[in-house]
């Protein structure tokens, strides 16, 4: 564990994976500021449902880990071709939404289809984490997550090239060969133990459900994924409505998803050698301080950069911290408990944020502050 050519190999492998899964719902808000912006009508009544494609796009995959689990833990020998079927599912979504033609559409294709096919291409591959990394695993996790981070700059700025030079149609079928990506990364993303006794050690252990310090960290979770996707989703279409041009708001996504890529191996490498909850306060309070003391008064690009390259750097170390609330909490449970946790910490991220879609929408419909406060709290 921790060292060798295997476990490194298997953390590049699943980098890759991670990159391209993830790269999509974070790039997100390019897709919505085209999608609000060129492709529909202001006045088309469903338009208040592309906010929820992005919720729905990162909110899924970590909720139907819930489903994925239980099957991979039954039939462990099936992970691999649970995976390629995902990337299928993720093909099918993506070319789904290059021929959608209502809101309604892109729900069920980049909002439903590839999510699931993303939750199943890549979640088995994160249980072999556990097997591969113990000593240095919030700093493997943290390094894992930077591949979201990468995805994240890449990502937007092709987006939207590609969407305004070519269209819709084009731009989702080039995007559908970045998956060929994925093939030459299943070589190496494989478990370190047999399948045997993987499988021996499978037995269900829901004795946590009754451990208040699990409880104390899903309901955190939760909550902090209320928040946590919306600033992404936003930028782009916030830098609009500041008059600034299109690929400023592409900027300030891009630097936020950069930033989060060192926040993310500090938080995690502080998380192996300090008190968790200096890293658990470090994400929460600067992410919250970004929101209230430098996004609130942007009017102009330069706050609004250096509001995304601080959130970024902040937000993203929440989740990285999810192998240590395991720890902690299964100090005195058995080692099958290990593979339940994460799924319940995925789907209680996933909760808060699919409901922080229409939850925000309605809030910015209702909001007594709309056009009436100075700078970007109005």
């Amino acid at each position: 564990q921790d060292r060798g050519f295997h476990a490194y190999a298997f953390l590049a492998s699943a980098w890759m994976l991670e990159l391209l899964v993830w790269s999509f719902p974070f790039s997100y808000g390019v897709f919505l500021n085209y999608y609000t912006t060129v492709l529909f009508p202001p006045d088309d009544p469903q338009l208040n449902l592309l906010p929820l494609v992005g919720t729905l796009s990162s909110g899924i995959i970590y909720m139907a880990s819930l489903l994925v689990l239980p099957f991979i833990l039954k039939y462990p020998g099936q992970k691999r071709n649970i995976s390629y079927l995902g990337l299928v599912l993720c093909v099918v979504g993506l070319l789904g939404s290059g021929f959608a033609t209502r809101p309604v559409h892109l729900v069920a294709t980049q909002g439903i289809v590839y999510s699931i096919g993303a939750t199943m291409m890549f979640f088995p591959v994160c249980t072999y984490l556990m097997e591969w990394f113990s000593v240095k695993r919030g700093l493997a996790n943290g390094i894992l997550f930077t591949g979201t981070g990468l995805g994240g700059i890449i990502v937007p700025f092709g987006a939207e090239i590609l969407l305004n030079r070519y269209g819709q149609r084009t731009a989702f079928i080039v995007l559908v060969w970045l998956f060929r990506l994925a093939s030459p990364a299943f070589v190496y993303a494989k478990p370190r133990l047999p399948v045997a006794q993987i499988s021996a050690a499978n037995v269900v252990d829901t004795s946590f459900l009754k451990n208040r310090v699990f409880w104390i960290f899903i309901i955190a979770n939760i909550f902090q994924a209320f928040a946590n996707f919306l600033p992404g989703i936003y930028l782009p279409s916030f830098a609009n409505d500041l008059k600034l041009s299109t690929t400023s708001g592409t900027l300030a996504l891009a630097l936020m998803n950069a930033t989060s890529m060192p926040g993310l191996v500090l938080i995690g490498g502080m998380s192996d050698k300090l008190d968790l909850r200096l890293s658990i306060s470090l994400s929460t309070v600067g992410s919250a301080l970004a929101i209230f003391l430098v996004w609130g008064f942007t009017a102009k690009l330069a706050p609004l950069l250096v509001f995304a390259c601080i959130y970024g750097f902040f937000s993203g170390g929440f989740s990285v911290l999810w192998p240590k609330f395991i720890g902690v909490i299964s100090i005195s449970l058995s080692r099958s408990s290990q593979f339940y946790l994460p799924t319940d910490l995925s789907a209680g991220r996933g909760l808060g944020n699919v409901l922080s879609g229409p939850l925000s929408t309605t809030l910015l419909k209702h909001s007594p502050l709309y056009d009436k406060a100075r700078f970007g709290y109005g």
